[in-house]
C-alpha cells in the first residue's frame, strides 16, 4: 500500500525540479527570431546622391519609409498571437507553495507544502484557434500590402505631377515672353499716340497672369517634392533629385490596359482577398462555437498534511468540467455564427460585383480619355500650322503684330491643353494599373511576408 504514495512522491520530486527547465527550453524553441525583433532599431534614412528613377524610389520606400512601419509591426504582432495559440496546445504549469508559521496539533510533517498543476486546459479549442490566428496574420500581411500599394500609387502620382509641371512651366515661360512682347508693343503704341492706356493695362494684366502661372508651377513643384520626401523617409531640408526622363515609360512599364482582364484584376485584388479571409474566419468562429460543447481538463499534484497518518501525503488529481446547461447560450452562439457566415458571403459577393463595376468604369474612362487625347493632338497640330502661317505672314508684312501675337498665344494655349490631356490620360492609366494589382505585384513578393 505504500508503493503508490512513494511513486507519487518521486514523480512530484522530479516534476518540481525539471518542469522550470523544460518550460524555459520550450519558450526558447517556440519563439525563434522573436528576441531579435525586440533589438531592432530605427536606422538613419539613406539620402540618395543620384537622380532617382521611379523604380529606385519604390525600392528606397520599401527600405525606409515610415509610412510602412505600423503595418509591418502589426504582422509581427499577429505572428506572436499564432505562437501564443500554439502554446495553448500544451497546458500552462503552475507551482504554488505555502510555509506553515506555527505547528498546531504537534504535526510531524514538514512546515512547507506545495501544489503543482496545469489548471484549466482546453486543447480542442486551442487546436481550432490556430487557423484563425494564422488567418489574422494573413489579413495583416494583406493590410501591409495595401499600405504599400497606396504609397506606391502616391509616389507615382507625384512623379507624374512633377513631370507635368516641368513641361507646363516651359509653356508658361514662353507665355511670359509673349506677354512681355505684347506689353512692349502696347506701351510703344501708347507713347507714340496710336494706342490707348486701356490696351497697356490689359497687356500688363496678361503679363502678371503669365508670371503668376509660372510662379505657381514652381510652388506646386516644391509641394509635390516635399510630399515625396515624406514617403521616402527624408526630412524636408534633405535634397533629392528625380530622373524624370521617359517618366511615362517608367511609371507604366509594360502595362497595356486594353489587354488586362477582369480575372487578372480579381486575382490581384487585395480587398477581395481580405473578404475571402473574412469568410474563412467566420467559419472558424462557427467551429469554435461548437468546441464550447467539449469539456475542459485539469491535473494537479499536491503534498498535504494527513491527520490520519500525522504526516505529509502526495495526491494526484485529474478532472474535467463538462458543460451541461447554460440556458441555450452555446446553441444561440452556433446560430449566430451560422448567420454570420451568410452575411460575410453576401458581403464578398457584393464587393466582387462592385469591383467588376469599378473595373469597367475605369477602363471606359481610359478609352474616353484616349479619344479626347487624339482630339487634343489634332487641335494642337492645327494651331501649330496656324502659327507657322502667322509667322510667314508677319515676316512678309501682311499680318499686324497684335494678330501675330494672338496666333502664337493660341498655339501656346493649345499646347497647354494637350499637356493637360496627356497628364489626365496617363494618370488614369496609372490608376488603372494600381487598381488591377499590376503595380504592387511588379515590385513586391507577397510570399516574403508570409514567413
Amino acid at each position: 500500500m505504500t508503493l503508490i504514495p512513494r511513486l507519487l512522491r518521486n514523480l512530484a520530486y522530479i516534476l518540481v525540479r525539471l518542469i522550470p527547465l523544460i518550460l524555459v527550453l520550450l519558450c526558447v524553441l517556440a519563439s525563434p527570431g522573436l528576441a531579435a525583433d525586440e533589438n531592432e532599431e530605427d536606422v538613419a534614412p539613406i539620402v540618395p546622391t543620384e537622380p532617382l528613377k521611379f523604380d529606385d524610389a519604390l525600392r528606397l520606400t520599401l527600405q525606409q519609409s515610415p509610412q510602412l512601419v505600423s503595418s509591418a509591426v502589426e504582422i509581427k504582432v499577429k505572428r506572436l498571437d499564432v505562437w501564443d495559440t500554439r502554446a495553448d496546445l500544451l497546458p500552462d504549469f503552475y507551482l504554488t507553495s505555502n510555509i506553515r508559521l506555527n505547528n498546531p496539533d504537534d504535526r510531524t510533517s514538514k512546515p512547507f507544502s506545495f501544489n503543482f498543476s496545469f489548471g484549466s486546459y482546453d486543447p480542442i479549442r486551442a487546436y481550432f484557434s490556430i487557423e484563425s490566428k494564422q488567418l489574422l496574420t494573413d489579413y495583416a500581411v494583406l493590410e501591409h500590402l495595401s499600405v504599400i500599394d497606396d504609397v506606391f500609387g502616391s509616389i507615382g502620382k507625384v512623379y507624374m505631377t512633377l513631370n507635368f509641371l516641368d513641361k507646363l512651366k516651359q509653356n508658361y515661360i514662353k507665355g511670359v515672353e509673349l506677354a512681355n512682347q505684347n506689353k512692349a508693343f502696347a506701351t510703344k503704341r501708347y507713347n507714340e499716340g496710336w494706342g490707348l492706356a486701356l490696351d497697356v493695362l490689359i497687356a500688363d494684366k496678361a503679363l502678371k497672369e503669365a508670371q503668376q502661372n509660372r510662379d505657381q508651377a514652381d510652388s506646386d513643384r516644391l509641394v509635390a517634392l516635399d510630399r515625396l520626401k515624406g514617403f521616402l523617409g527624408l526630412m524636408p531640408e534633405q535634397a533629392v533629385t528625380l530622373d524624370l526622363k521617359d517618366a511615362r515609360k517608367q511609371l507604366l512599364r509594360d502595362f497595356d490596359f486594353r489587354n488586362v482582364t477582369l480575372e487578372y484584376a480579381i486575382e490581384n485584388s487585395i480587398e477581395l482577398k481580405q473578404r475571402r479571409i473574412d469568410v474563412l474566419l467566420q467559419k472558424d468562429k462557427l467551429t469554435l462555437a461548437y468546441a464550447k460543447y467539449f469539456p475542459q481538463y485539469s491535473f494537479g499534484i499536491n503534498r498535504e498534511y494527513s491527520s490520519r497518518s500525522n504526516n505529509d501525503v502526495y495526491m494526484a488529481t485529474i478532472g474535467f468540467v463538462v458543460p451541461l446547461w447554460d440556458w441555450g447560450e452555446r446553441y444561440r452562439n452556433v446560430v449566430r455564427e451560422k448567420r454570420g457566415i451568410r452575411k460575410v458571403r453576401a458581403e464578398y459577393r457584393t464587393k466582387t460585383l462592385e469591383f467588376r463595376s469599378d473595373f469597367l468604369d475605369i477602363r471606359n474612362d481610359a478609352l474616353k480619355l484616349a479619344t479626347n487625347l487624339k482630339l487634343a493632338h489634332n487641335e494642337a497640330e492645327i494651331d501649330a500650322l496656324k502659327k507657322q502661317k502667322a509667322e510667314i505672314q508677319f515676316k512678309s508684312g501682311s499680318l499686324p503684330f497684335p494678330e501675330y501675337i494672338d496666333a502664337l498665344q493660341e498655339s501656346l494655349s493649345a499646347r497647354t491643353v494637350l499637356l493637360s490631356k496627356e497628364f489626365e490620360y496617363d494618370l488614369k492609366l496609372f490608376e488603372f494599373r494600381k487598381f488591377t494589382g499590376h503595380l504592387y505585384t511588379s515590385y513586391v513578393d507577397a510570399a516574403q511576408y508570409s514567413h
